[in-house]
């Protein structure tokens, strides 16, 4: 099969890789996923903006040596174009334990999250990530929204 028929799938592959990083913990390997350039940046659920690979690496080492941290998509949508893919999700989002997994992970809260890729070097790669914690109104409207679907949450 083509590489070009897959192309906006390898995006979806970039961000479920990510999770997977955090998941184990992994800065280095989070770290691979982004563009190698100086305009990056990341901007935390808590508000805190990181930009540059730096700045970055810093700030995902620090949360990392506290928790790791545990994603799980709810709801997802995506643009993409040739070369730039722009994926938003409702997502829940833990803390956990660490990978030796001792203490249970915290409960989760639910963000929004826009991830921005684009294609370098024939892999996609991270030029952008924001994420926002849902206020409460929002929350409830969610819930209800999700179940009222056959597939939403039980």
């Amino acid at each position: 099969m083509p590489r070009f028929v897959r192309l906006f799938d390898a995006a979806a592959d970039t961000i479920t890789a990510f999770y997977d990083a955090l998941r184990r913990g992994q800065t280095d390997q989070a770290m691979l996923l982004w563009a190698n350039e100086d305009f990056v940046s990341y901007v935390l659920p808590d508000g805190m903006r990181l930009a540059g690979l730096e700045q970055i690496r810093q700030g995902l080492a620090e949360q990392l040596a506290q928790s790791v941290i545990l994603i799980e998509p709810v709801e997802t949508a995506e643009y993409d174009t040739v070369g730039t893919v722009i994926h938003t999700a409702t997502e829940a989002l833990r803390s956990g334990a660490g990978t030796s997994g001792s203490t249970p992970a915290a409960p989760a809260r639910l963000i929004h999250t826009t991830y921005v890729l684009v294609h370098d070097g024939g892999d996609w790669r991270f030029a952008h990530i924001h994420s926002s914690p849902l206020p409460q109104p929002a929350i409830e409207q969610f819930g209800s929204l999700m179940r009222s679907r056959p597939d939403g949450l039980h």
